[in-house]
């Protein structure tokens, strides 16, 4: 994100999804630091995730892995979290498996669907 030469459509792009990514964060805290906290970083890493696959899904425009790691860590730590809550860690969750499922569905997306794998 925000790194190299980009349109500026990309870059507005880039520069919305991280404000929704921080204003979502602030939301869930307000509203669910008591009962969930690990809405906090759940959230903004679901916009990230959802924002880099767009991304790289558009004919000129790419999502480095960085932004890919990042929402990928802040989902895997949010959903083990929110299980391990709700579960009362009976079951523990263990956020790496979160993080490898998560990693095999970019790469299946990106191989299926990525017009610039070339």
């Amino acid at each position: 994100m925000l790194r190299g030469n980009k349109p500026e459509v990309e870059l507005r792009f880039e520069l919305l999804t991280i404000g929704l990514a921080l204003i979502a964060g602030v939301l869930c805290w307000v509203v669910y630091k008591e009962r969930l906290p690990s809405l906090i970083i759940f959230v903004p890493g679901l916009i990230l995730f959802g924002s880099a696959l767009f991304q790289d899904l558009q004919p000129d425009w790419r999502a480095g892995w960085l932004s890919y790691t990042v929402a990928i860590l802040l989902i895997a730590f949010g959903l083990a979290g929110i299980f391990n809550s709700l579960l009362g860690e009976i079951i523990p969750v263990p956020w790496l498996i979160i993080a490898l499922v998560l990693f095999g569905i970019v790469f299946v997306v990106k191989a299926l669907y990525d017009p610039h794998l070339t």
